[in-house]
């Protein structure tokens, strides 16, 4: 409509560029965006020799648990290439069963090759690190004779305490909140219930 409007009338262009666009049309325009960055990234896994995977659980605004997995890989040039993979939502429960079911759906969407995958960073919680039942155990299950070295890291949550308490003078307040909130979060199963 502008290039149009700059031809017919210039001196009415300033009225046109005020229109809002539709949500249908901005919806569309996300969509399209969001299957370009989809098939990059996959065009990119595909010429991956080696990649790791780092994943972390954490619970949105409304309390729905969300896995997010984050992708690194390198390619025959030794070009890196690291993305936010996918975000996957954890419906109910959030037991190791559950998480390793959406991180193999979010690989096969992306179609990571599993023999590529040479190194996997959790968050360290009991689901994610248990060699027998947690994701752990069901990866070493259901892939027998891999690679794969697990990490676990406890940065995230160490610098979210630090960031807090430099950030705000409330330290004896966040003491006593970050306690509760551990207490919480070290039974994970039912923390969404309180």
């Amino acid at each position: 409509m502008l290039q149009v409007c700059d031809v017919l009338c210039p001196d009415k262009k300033n009225n046109f560029q005020t229109v809002s666009l539709s949500r249908k049309t901005v919806t569309s325009r996300i969509e399209a965006i969001d299957k370009n960055l989809t098939s990059e990234l996959e065009s990119k896994i595909g010429q991956f020799k080696f990649c790791y995977i780092a994943m972390d659980e954490s619970s949105d605004i409304n309390d729905t648990a969300q896995l997010v997995l984050f992708i690194r890989g390198v390619d025959e040039d030794f070009d890196i290439t690291e993305e936010l993979a996918c975000m996957r939502s954890l419906k109910g429960t959030t037991k190791e069963c559950d998480n390793f079911r959406e991180f193999q759906e979010g690989i096969l969407t992306l179609k990571v090759p599993i023999t590529n995958i040479c190194n996997i960073t959790t968050d360290g919680a009991p689901n994610m690190t248990g060699n027998k039942s947690g994701f752990l155990g069901l990866f070493n299950q259901n892939y027998p004779g891999n690679n794969v070295v697990f990490l676990h890291c406890y940065i995230y949550y160490i610098h979210q305490d630090a960031l807090c308490k430099s950030a705000l003078n409330m330290k004896p307040v966040l003491d006593t909140v970050v306690k509760l909130l551990n207490t919480i979060r070290s039974r994970g199963l039912t923390h969404r219930q309180f």
